[in-house]
């Protein structure tokens, strides 16, 4: 009886790759070779039996903290649409530190996937060489690959993203337009494109509203609530004479609430906030937090969708933009309503 050595022979390939095409394996398998392989096994008579197949279907989801809110509404919508595909999940923590997010990734190598979905903190001047790697590892090998929160210019990997730069212009505008010209800003991580993408958003609306840039008004933070509350500080140190803040998030916000607070200010009398992310906790504070609203959940089950998509021959867009919107509580404007949610968190 022919086994998978005669079948190599035959078909004139190794037998790693015989082994790769009759056991539908990830390993990337050109179509000629494949033909030649079951061409081979066809000739000889040789069928695989009695040798279990591996076909649980598994998609990795990399993410910089699962202990944010935001996160875990991505994860969660992601989850509840692939449970329904019969797809494991998975999850794997970065902890905003590429080094171990790349790590998580070159293991990822050696697992039967059918998608990978990964929202990378990057540095942007390394963008375009990991994402050569990624598609040389996984895109090409027939695992589709999709980016979280990054615009990107690609015909192999799929991105889901955000207009930071007009959002941003969008709370910059609202502070303005309430009487403020001192509108300081909270940075966030400093390896995530978005933050900067922010931060321009808020330059480029002062500018166009006469308002001249303040270098002494920027704190660099991390998207943590501690950083959001020692960047809050320094500028209270700095600069105490602002009355609006602009953060790059949520979390960040509710710190520098915290950190004004210390110094017996009000919101909005002494200093008017506007926040990013609508996170449901933003709205349990008081007053509730202005913010520009992302939807996480919508972002999840998106990037599960296109992943089972791809995998079932259906085309897929590669650039997919989610819209946002500002909405207006009371940190910022008085009159707003100062409305709860308490479901998501």
């Amino acid at each position: 009886m022919s086994g998978m050595r005669d079948v190599a022979k035959h078909a004139h390939v190794a037998l790693s790759t015989v082994s790769a095409v009759l056991n539908n394996s990830n390993k990337y398998v050109s179509a000629e070779i494949r033909r030649q392989v079951l061409t081979a096994a066809g000739d000889l008579g040789y069928v695989l039996l009695n040798k279990r197949r591996y076909t649980q279907k598994n998609i990795a989801v990399v993410l910089p903290i699962i202990t944010s809110s935001f996160f875990s509404n991505v994860l969660t919508g992601i989850e509840e649409t692939i449970s329904n595909d019969k797809n494991y999940l998975l999850f794997f923590n970065s902890n905003y530190s590429f080094e171990k997010e790349q790590m998580y990734l070159k293991t990822l190598r050696k697992q039967f996937l059918t998608g990978i979905i990964l929202d990378s903190i990057c540095p942007p001047d390394l963008e375009n060489d990991y994402l050569s790697w990624l598609e040389k590892e996984f895109v090409h090998n027939n695992i589709p690959v999709l980016v979280l929160e990054r615009k990107l210019e690609s015909d192999k990997i799929h991105c889901i993203y955000l207009d930071n730069y007009t959002s941003a212009r969008k709370a910059a505008q609202h502070l303005i337009d309430l009487g403020h010209r001192k509108i300081a800003h909270i940075l966030g991580n400093s390896h995530m494109r978005h933050s900067f993408e922010r931060l321009e958003g808020y330059k480029r609306t002062l500018i166009e509203n006469d308002i001249p840039f303040d270098q002494e008004l920027i704190q660099q933070g991390d998207f943590t609530a501690a950083s959001g509350y020692l960047a809050a500080r320094k500028l209270l140190d700095i600069r105490g004479d602002f009355t609006a803040l602009f953060s790059s998030n949520d979390q960040m916000a509710i710190g520098a609430i915290k950190a004004l607070r210390t110094t017996g200010r009000s919101l909005p009398r002494d200093c008017a906030i506007v926040g990013f992310d609508n996170l449901s906790i933003s709205t349990l504070i008081d007053p509730a937090l202005s913010t520009i609203n992302v939807p996480t959940f919508l972002m999840g089950r998106m990037a599960a969708k296109i992943i089972l998509n791809v995998n079932a021959g259906r085309d897929q867009p590669y650039s997919n933009k989610l819209d946002s919107n500002l909405i207006i509580r009371r940190s910022s404007d008085i009159n707003a309503i100062n409305e709860w949610d308490l479901m998501g968190w």
